[in-house]
């Protein structure tokens, strides 16, 4: 508890003249008006409120103007500023960090940005601060000659808790939204998106640091190395119901680069780049995953886990074909089938603080994950809920950032997938493809029929199937092959073989595309249809008609 701020005694001795002046009895002209009694309000029970989203202020923070800068020069150690009621908008800093100082919490209430208009870092952390708390605020356009943009923490401990840091830029260095180094940093509920470091961690960028993020998005960063997360130096860090996505890196590691120790639980990395490398998570640390979802990122050399360095898996993750899974209840998927049969491809508002993906209704993800002692989901939402149509994996939660909740409606959901047999031909050749329809969906499918068009270069030799019946052109004609599979229960799989000659000749590719329809109203159409490109090489092998 802080006792009130009080005016120096000189101070007092002159407003008591005032005031016996003022009750004087003399020329109402000449007479000094009454002015109403000053209010020492700033840092009453530790707290300072913010009035003004000027910068700098004039030095003093009192009733009449306290600007950001100024309440952080005034706050004692363990006081906390607020923001006035009804103010709202952005502080434009002019110049300068806003240096802490000292253990200090600062609560924009949802309504205030810190923009340093890309002239310098917007919150410096340094050593001996700590605790600092900057919560429901908005930091935008820090910017560092060196390491760190928007916020940078140093030889201090930190909490960013429902906070967005955005359109940092770490000139020549690390940590274009969040820089940390030899400090303990919690990042909870927040949103890091749209950075960039010239060097390593876009979004964040941690050395020898105990990093907790914790129900948040990293987003649209990007860095040379660790487009969304960078670790270092035997950092120690923990990734809990957050979602990392669309983050790109020049080099390796789209969506993290880790060389310290990292372990991720119930959390969800797609949709990463990386030029240089694997687009999900470059591991040469220690890196453990479970109940993750690591899949449909893409990268130069491996799209989802790569680097020195293998991935542990402690079970219950969806991931790519270039990971690990070889723990219990890990699900290998395609690139095909992640957006498909997993989550929804767009990053939205799906309800919480942050951004998500949402899974697909009766898909892989749903029911088929294990999280022990959990509550919630990334959004808040309760976790885990069991879905009655989906046999549980294990304790009926779902895979990944995001819970699923309420019963499923059930749905069809009809899908069609290609393989051929060669990716080269020439003309006279063989051709094989593999047609595949599945129901992915919690209900039957009632008459399904695939529709599978030939590519003109080709013509049609013979078709094979298990299941219904077939209307095919003659042979050795092109056109279209209609499969009538009839009735397909949920989680059907069927397959059609059509083999075809190839008519074409010479440097070109021919195209075979099939689509699937059926009496039921199917709530995914994205994967109704598929196309196989197959290239043609110069010459042939004498066996086909010629153009």
């Amino acid at each position: 508890m802080f006792a009130p701020s009080l005016p120096h005694p000189s101070r007092l001795v002159f407003i008591a003249a005032l005031a016996a002046v003022a009750g004087c009895h003399g020329d109402p002209s000449t007479a000094p008006r009454h002015q109403p009694a000053v209010q020492f309000a700033q840092g009453d029970n530790g707290t300072w409120t913010v009035n003004a989203l000027g910068d700098p202020g004039d030095g003093t923070c009192d009733d009449t103007e306290c600007t950001l800068r100024e309440a952080i020069a005034a706050a004692t150690s363990g006081g906390k500023i607020v923001f006035a009621d009804g103010l709202q908008g952005d502080i434009k800093l002019a110049g300068n960090d806003l240096i802490i100082g000292k253990s200090l919490s600062i609560d924009g209430a949802g309504r205030i940005a810190v923009d340093a208009q890309l002239i310098t870092k917007a919150f410096v952390i340094g050593a001996g601060d700590g605790p600092v708390t900057l919560s429901r605020l908005t930091v935008r356009n820090g910017a560092g000659i060196g390491n760190g943009g928007g916020v940078f923490v140093t030889s201090s401990e930190a909490t960013l808790d429902s906070v967005t840091v955005t359109g940092g830029i770490a000139d020549g260095a690390n940590g274009g939204g969040v820089y940390i180094s030899g400090s303990t940093v919690t990042v909870r509920n927040s949103t890091i998106t749209g950075n960039n470091a010239n060097s390593r961690g876009g979004g964040i960028y941690a050395s020898a640091s105990t990093v907790s993020i914790v129900g948040s998005t990293i987003s649209g960063n990007q860095a040379p190395d660790g487009g969304g997360l960078a670790f270092r130096n035997a950092s120690i860090v923990t990734i809990e119901r957050s979602t990392i996505s669309g983050n790109l890196a020049s080099g390796a590691g789209g969506g993290i680069n880790n060389e310290g120790t990292l372990v991720i639980r119930s959390a969800t990395i797609t949709r990463n780049t990386a030029s240089g490398g694997a687009g999900g998570i470059t591991n040469n640390g220690s890196t453990s995953l479970m109940n993750t979802i690591n899949a449909g990122n893409t990268g130069s050399t491996l799209a989802d886990c790569g680097g020195g360095n293998g991935i542990s898996t402690l079970g219950y993750n969806i991931l790519g074909g270039s990971c690990n899974t070889a723990g219990p209840g890990d699900i290998e998927v395609f690139p095909n089938q992640v957006f498909s049969q997993v989550i929804d491809p767009m990053l939205a508002d799906n309800g919480g603080p942050t951004k998500t993906h949402a899974l697909i209704a009766g898909g892989r993800a749903i029911d088929a994950g294990y999280c022990p002692g959990a509550t919630a989901d990334q959004r808040g939402f309760k976790r885990p809920v069991d879905v009655v149509q989906v046999t549980n994996v294990s304790d009926g939660c779902d895979i990944g950032s995001f819970e699923a909740q309420g019963p499923v409606i059930a749905v069809a959901d009809l899908m069609v997938s290609q393989s051929v047999n060669k990716t080269s031909v020439k003309q006279g050749d063989l051709l094989t493809y593999s047609v595949r329809v599945q129901n992915l969906g919690t209900e039957s499918a009632p008459n399904v029929v695939l529709t599978n068009l030939l590519s003109s270069g080709v013509t049609f030799v013979e078709v094979g199937v298990n299941k219904g019946t077939v209307t095919a052109p003659p042979k050795g004609e092109t056109g279209t092959v209609t499969w009538n599979l009839g009735t397909m229960l949920s989680s059907a799989n069927e397959v059609a073989t059509i083999t075809v000659t190839v008519l074409v000749r010479g440097k070109t590719t021919i195209t075979n595309t099939a689509s699937v329809v059926g009496d039921v109203s199917d709530p995914n159409t994205a994967n109704n249809s598929a196309s196989i490109t197959v290239s043609v090489a110069a010459g042939g092998s004498g066996g086909g008609k010629k153009p």
